[in-house]
């Protein structure tokens, strides 16, 4: 079983995005060359009464700047664009709300909204006419190419002049986030994956654990991830492990009750027996998954 599978398109592009902040000798570092770091991922926040859910949010202290993120397949909703530009014309609202934290908070602090696509969104019907920037990932056979679209370019000028950008590579960067939660089959299955195999590397450093410590393990920016998106995954990462003990894995760890949290204890250090077990789990768990809610969680 390898460590990646299948990725979503959505996935992928957040890595990719990702990975343009990060220094790495097979990936651009495009935007870390302008100071560019995640600052959160997937937040989730109300303004002026309207729920708003970009995937992520990049900073750059040095510029005092952050790109606002959606990443799109084919399809804009209008309301998403109303919801955004709001943000756009009010950037303020992040830093008094305490969503962007990378920047400072002074006047000259400036945000600015961008859709991201496989697809090529020129035609697309719903595209703003605002001052948003659309960044398309363009594949040809050597490479992906990210490249604004023209009327669709980034206000601040050393942003665009990164533009386009040559990964000069078909792959992608998958490891920077690893897995998501109801963005497809493709990202159920990874996420399975990665908590069934951060059991066992945990497992074998200690004798208790809970979700948490499954979660830090398998993914690299559990840190910057939003906190309603954390209390999902760790719902979903319960699912998991109580899954496990469904299908007869009490003979390697059993559930425990601490305080207010569930936790595991490892009841058998032979843990080669639970990874070849591993394989066989994935098909099931999916689904269970796919009926979590948050409700079971709290």
């Amino acid at each position: 079983m390898s460590a990646i599978e299948n990725l979503s398109d959505h996935t992928l592009q957040i890595n990719a995005w990702i990975g343009l902040c990060q220094l790495d000798r097979t990936f651009p570092d495009a935007l870390r060359n302008l100071g560019y770091t995640v600052d959160i991922i997937d937040p989730n926040f109300v303004h002026e009464g309207d729920s708003v859910n970009p995937d992520l949010i990049l900073t750059s202290r040095a510029y005092n700047h952050s790109i606002i993120i959606d990443c799109k397949s084919y399809f804009i909703k209008e309301e998403q664009n109303e919801k955004y530009e709001s943000i756009h014309h009010s950037p303020e609202v992040l830093l008094t709300r305490g969503i962007v934290s990378a920047a400072d908070a002074t006047e000259d602090f400036d945000a600015e909204f961008a859709y991201s696509s496989f697809e090529d969104l020129t035609e697309n019907p719903h595209l703003p006419e605002n001052d948003f920037a659309v960044v398309h990932y363009d594949e040809d056979a050597n490479q992906y190419i990210a490249r604004t679209l023209e009327d669709y370019e980034f206000n601040l000028t050393a942003l665009q002049n990164e533009f386009p950008i040559f990964t000069d590579t078909r792959r992608l960067p998958t490891g920077y986030y690893p897995f998501d939660v109801g963005t497809g089959d493709d990202d159920y299955r990874q996420f399975t994956i990665s908590i069934l195999q951060s059991t066992v590397h945990v497992a074998l450093k200690q004798d208790v654990f809970d979700a948490d410590d499954l979660l830090e393990d398998a993914h690299p920016l559990w840190v910057d991830l939003d906190t309603n998106l954390k209390n999902e995954l760790r719902a979903h990462t319960e699912t998991i492990l109580t899954e496990y003990q469904r299908q007869g894995l009490d003979e390697h760890i059993e559930k425990v009750q601490t305080g207010s949290k569930d936790e595991w204890k490892v009841v058998s250090k032979s843990l080669q027996a639970l990874q070849r077990k591993v394989d066989g789990f994935v098909d099931d768990v999916q689904e269970k998954l796919e009926q979590t809610s948050l409700a079971d969680f709290e």
